[in-house]
Parts: C-alpha cells; structure tokens; sequence
C-alpha cells in the first residue's frame, strides 16, 4: 500500500515537472494579462462581403460583424524570431510554420468560456509548443469554419500576419495569451478578407485553357 502511494506521489511529481519544464501559450483573444474580467481585445470580424456567416453556404454575413459560433481560431508556428514576409491572406501560412496539433491548439468562437461574445474566442486550455519556457516564438494564427476537416480544406479562410511572443511555464499564474500581443495579431486580420479557395477542376479547367491557346497559337504561327 505504501510503496503504491509513492510510486502515485513520484508520478504526480514527475508529471508536474514535465509540466513545468515545457513552454505554453493560450488560443485566447477574451482575457488579457492585466484585466481579465473584461475583454479588451479586439474581436474578430468579417472583412468581405459575400462570405456565408456560417462558411460554408446559406446567408452572408455583413462586413464588420463579429465572427459567430461557426468559426474556429488554430495557427502554425517555429521557435524563434524568424523573419517571414508573409502578410494576412487566405494561402497557406509560410515555411518554415507548421501546424499545432493536439490539445489547445484550436479554440472556438463565442463560445460559453467567453460568454457567447461573437468575434472572440478562448481554448481555456494552454498549448504546449513543445519548447522550453521563456522561448520566443513566431506564429500565425488560423481561422476556418468548424464544419471544415482543417484550414489547408477549408472554402473560406485567413490567416493572420506572422508575430512573436514568448512560451510560458505550465505554473505560470497567467498565461501568455496571443490577444496580448495586439499590434501584430489585430494588424491586418480583424478585417481580413475571406476568399474562396479555387476547387481542384477550377484550376485543372483554367491549366488545360491554357494549354489550348498554347497550342491554337503554335498552330496559327
């Protein structure tokens, strides 16, 4: 029973440090470090007319509204202050970003850890970037319809700029949160504009248009 209860207490123990040494973010626009009992962050909204309020078809929604519940925010990032020019759009995010996968690398819009609040969201959970504490990291954040598998499938998208902050320890008090850092995040992405990604027989109909004036012009020379 004894020797039961230590082996649990050990564990406990080594959990916590493995915790304690990996570096943390938070998928959070809602809270901020100072206050976090208002939101002081902007929220997020449609910058494109035409684009389906819930992404996917249906009604559009009104250029300047929050984004809803049908949203989700993800991003890719790289360990350091890596230099990328890559301003706000709807390609893929820049080499040499990869996408964070696993817990808290996504979190929803207006959802009930924000109050139902459309245009901000939270994942209430920190993401482990994998990376020591205290590591600058460069990011990009991810935004997709939820009824979309991913970013890389989804119709209508956007990314943001690509900005810097630094990973926390698991027992931090507060968080590090990505609405913190306002200048690089809000810059260019409150009211980015959502575009359809070209379907695969859009781009192999527009190659073989191509290919046919190639070959109507070689035959007329």
């Amino acid at each position: 029973m004894k020797k039961s209860l230590l082996l649990g207490i050990v564990g406990l123990a080594a959990g916590m440090s493995t915790a304690m040494g990996q570096g943390f973010i938070m998928l959070d626009n809602y809270l901020n470090g100072i206050d976090n009992s208002v939101p002081s962050n902007l929220p997020i909204t449609f910058g494109y007319g035409g684009v389906p309020a819930n992404g996917v078809s249906g009604a559009v929604a009104t250029p300047g509204t929050p984004l809803n519940s049908a949203w989700i925010v993800g991003l890719y990032f790289t360990s350091g202050n890596v230099a990328i020019t890559d301003p706000a759009g709807n390609g893929m995010p820049a080499s040499p970003l990869v996408l964070g996968t696993g817990t808290g690398s996504t979190a929803n819009f207006a959802s009930v850890l924000v109050f139902s609040t459309p245009g901000y969201f939270t994942s209430q959970i920190p993401f482990d970037t994998g990376f020591a504490p205290n590591t600058t990291i460069t990011a990009e954040l991810v935004v997709y319809p939820a009824a979309s598998a991913s970013y890389a499938s989804a119709l209508y998208r956007v990314h943001s700029a690509p900005f810097t902050m630094t990973t926390l320890a698991g027992n931090a008090t507060t968080p590090h949160y990505v609405g913190d850092y306002v200048q690089p995040f809000s810059v260019g992405f409150d009211s980015a504009t959502y575009v359809p990604v070209p379907e695969p027989t859009t781009l192999m109909l527009a190659g073989l248009g191509g290919l046919s004036l190639m070959l109507f012009s070689r035959q007329r020379k």
